[in-house]
């Protein structure tokens, strides 16, 4: 059976027409090129080459094979491209869920162009989901990763996390609250005895965890009166005067007619982003993926 190194001789050989030069652009010695034609020759029943000692030239089958010697080594080349782009994870399918706020910060956006720009033939697949599903969903192997915002209790000791970005808090306050006025700075321990609206997380998970601890460093604790799994949707009932709610800086991108953003004076408290994925997981993608987080923060 003819392979891809007879097919390389066959349309060097062409090229050069000179047996010295094409052993050297092959790599063997002259006499290992004879062989090897003769080889060729014999598997094909015709002589490839009329040669002489003083010309090489081209047989009738020699120039009809040529042209499908030289197909062969041009869908060898590409498979062989195909081959070395699955292997780094350009190409092949990235499953990756996401929280809301991953996209109002920008972070889901910057993370997806850099990988975009590295895999432009990957298909991505994108699915937004709260951090309650996408962990488990990641821990059974249905997501690559997930951007999720941690803490998360009995996180499963198979997966990894990296910190995406830290999110400072803010508070979303009713238009007509005393302290919404302009330049007027707000601590959390002004809103004391405030009807709270959060999230449907528990206290140990979550946004919910870094607005906890936010509450507890100003000696307060929040009088939750609602519960949103959105944020959108908590800022909605804000500007009904339900309440006001500690929030993410992102979501003061959400414009709503009625509420008032601020940041909250004096407070460290953040509440970090994170990318989790199984630590042993073999996927290529997967592994293009955490390399956009290794050149510059996100």
């Amino acid at each position: 059976m003819l392979t891809l190194r007879h097919y390389e001789l066959l349309v060097t050989l062409a090229e050069e027409l000179h047996f010295g030069r094409a052993a050297e652009r092959l790599g063997i010695s002259q006499p290992q090129l004879t062989l090897q034609l003769k080889q060729m020759e014999e598997m094909i029943g015709a002589l490839l080459f009329d040669r002489t000692r003083r010309r090489v030239a081209l047989s009738t089958a020699g120039a009809l094979l040529l042209p499908e010697a030289r197909a062969v080594l041009r869908h060898a080349e590409r498979a062989q491209d195909v081959a070395l782009r699955v292997g780094r994870g350009m190409i092949g399918e990235l499953a990756l869920g996401y929280i809301g706020a991953a996209a109002y910060n920008g972070v889901l956006t910057r993370l997806v162009r850099r990988y975009r720009e590295r895999a432009p033939q990957t298909t991505l697949q994108l699915t937004l989901m709260d951090l309650d599903r996408s962990i488990p969903e990641v821990a059974a192997g249905n997501l690559d990763a997930g951007i999720v915002r941690l803490p998360f209790p009995d996180l499963p000791a198979s997966l990894t996390t990296r910190t995406l970005c830290a999110e400072p808090l803010w508070i979303a306050l009713p238009e007509d609250h005393p302290l919404a006025a302009p330049g007027l700075p707000v601590a959390l321990r002004d809103l004391k005895g405030e009807p709270f609206i959060a999230t449907h997380l528990p206290p140990n998970s979550g946004f919910s965890a870094a607005m906890h601890r936010a509450c507890a460093s100003a000696g307060i604790t929040p009088d939750i009166v609602q519960r949103s799994p959105q944020f959108a949707s908590i800022v909605s009932l804000v500007a009904a005067g339900l309440g006001v709610a500690v929030v993410p800086e992102a979501i003061r991108h959400v414009q709503l007619e009625g509420v008032v953003y601020k940041p909250l004076d004096g407070l460290t408290v953040t509440a970090d982003i994170s990318l989790v994925y199984q630590t042993d997981r073999d996927s290529p993608p997967l592994a293009l993926l955490l390399s956009c987080l290794d050149d510059t923060p996100l």
